[in-house]
């Protein structure tokens, strides 16, 4: 296990406008899991390159367990990196793709077997030990690339989308297995993913970029409870808080804090109301989510027992503005 340090890092790419990286200052702690989470192109997955030493730092260095490894060859630099294709070999079996790097490092075979039996017990894989990667499923297929890094007892585990090419439904039962196992080991790990809820679930802390920037780092319920601005407040959170742009004073409120009325009912005293169309019902079983066309506002609400409103059906949504989030319209920065 170890700490992992980048100290005022900026990566660029020849021929790029701006850096891909810009002055990235970030502490990671020893066993933390840390998710880095944003949209397309936002320097995530160059940053785990860099730290994997894939990417060349332009300015800064990156430290791990206070080593500086900047200039340090990836195979140096006691890491493990497991990536969203899984990249492993088809003609090996599972315990030969598992060993392979410990063959590579000429270690015995018993010390091998051992390491790739306790992986494998570990991960729920010791029936598959001989079938080869077209025989498993994508989430078992998924468990072996982590065993291959496993039984390398890194001192840091660096995870590209993993999930990224499984289904729905096992991409979720799988996170929480990853998330689980991560902390069984306490290895530190470094997770990219361009999904937020995939972020907020497994992260000890989550980091947000946008355009190379690090806009905020921070455990899940205070990115959601206090984002430091407009653009983190609008990425995290399904679906997306709901802005209210003003020349004072931005708002943000979230789909829960918006109320769907019925004819016979008014707003609660103080309270804002807008009047719409709705263009689109989620349903989610235990809950909808009502998405209305308000003078110009797409605005979405989140029902829970209450009648859900029909499609094109005009209703008024109403919020308390004590529980809106309030955003400089200059900077974007969130105000007290």
């Amino acid at each position: 296990m170890a700490t992992v340090t980048f100290d005022q890092v900026s990566i660029r790419y020849p021929g790029a406008e701006r850096p891909s990286v810009r002055e990235l200052d970030l502490e990671i702690a020893d066993g933390e899991f840390l998710v880095l989470v944003g949209p397309s192109g936002c320097g995530k997955s160059t940053t785990l390159r860099a730290l994997a030493g894939l990417e060349d730092v332009a300015e800064g260095s990156i430290r791990i367990d206070g080593q500086d490894v900047t200039g340090v060859e990836p195979g140096d630099r006691d890491i493990a990196m497991v990536f969203q294709n899984y990249a492993l070999y088809p003609h090996l079996s599972v315990a030969r793709n598992m060993g392979f790097a410990l063959k590579l490092a000429k270690l015995p075979q018993p010390e091998i077997d051992a390491k790739v039996g306790d992986a494998a017990e570990l991960l729920g894989l010791t029936e598959f030990l001989d079938r080869k990667p077209k025989d498993l499923s994508g989430g078992q297929r998924q468990r072996v690339a982590m065993g291959r890094a496993i039984v390398r007892a890194p001192k840091v585990f660096l995870m590209d989308e993993p999930l990224s090419n499984l289904d729905a439904k096992l991409r979720v039962q799988t996170r929480a297995e990853l998330a689980a196992l991560q902390r069984r080991l306490g290895t530190t790990t470094v997770y990219v993913t361009h999904d937020q809820v995939e972020a907020m679930t497994m992260g000890d802390r989550v980091a947000v970029l946008r355009d190379g920037v690090l806009q905020q780092v921070a455990p899940p319920r205070e990115l959601y409870d206090a984002p430091v601005n407009e653009f983190v407040a609008g990425f995290i959170g399904s679906p997306a808080m709901n802005i209210f742009p003003g020349d004072g004073v931005t708002l943000g409120v979230r789909p829960e804090h918006m109320r769907v009325l019925n004819a016979a009912s008014g707003a609660p005293e103080g309270w804002v109301l807008r009047e719409g169309t709705v263009e689109l019902i989620e349903e989610l079983g235990s809950e909808s989510y009502v998405y209305a066309s308000c003078g110009g506002d797409r605005l979405v609400a989140r029902v829970g027992d209450e009648p859900v409103p029909a499609r094109d059906a005009t209703v008024r949504m109403a919020y308390d503005p004590a529980a809106a989030h309030r955003f400089d319209p200059g900077t974007g920065l969130r105000l007290p």
